[in-house]
């Protein structure tokens, strides 16, 4: 004969099953794979207005696969936002330079070189230009 389950197991589960969207809604997109899985953007692609990418921070595209910076004023550079380390892609900032959530490697806004963390290469260069107050691939 089965005992019925004790008050405690009923809760433990129902808290368990209440926290599962809670914890779902909490993982960072860009640590999805397929989000990898794409090609860098052509030459001529218009990525987005400069607004959007904050002086002393970068902005992930993530449709472009690609992460803007702008390390001072009007200067604009770009790379794969694809961390080096793991494949993660790296977060949007105005801290000071590019961040991997995944892991905490942190990467230079000017040049994508790696400044901590586990990642021991450099984000890849994008080629951009700026046209019309536009950022477009180069």
């Amino acid at each position: 004969m089965t005992q019925p389950p004790t008050r405690r197991r009923v809760l433990a589960a129902g808290a368990g099953v209440a926290m599962a969207p809670v914890v779902a809604s909490c993982a960072d997109p860009s640590a999805d794979p397929q989000l990898h899985q794409q090609d860098p953007p052509r030459p001529g692609t218009d990525v987005a207005p400069t607004t959007d990418v904050p002086v002393g921070g970068c902005q992930v595209f993530a449709r472009f696969g690609t992460v803007v910076s702008q390390p001072v004023e009007g200067e604009f550079k770009a790379f794969n936002a694809e961390c080096s380390h793991k494949g993660c892609f790296v977060g949007s900032s105005d801290e000071g330079h590019i961040p991997c959530r995944c892991h905490g490697s942190k990467f230079d806004l000017a040049t994508g070189a790696r400044l901590a963390g586990p990642a021991k290469a450099p984000l890849d260069p994008v080629a951009i230009k700026v046209e019309n107050g536009r950022i477009v691939t180069a």
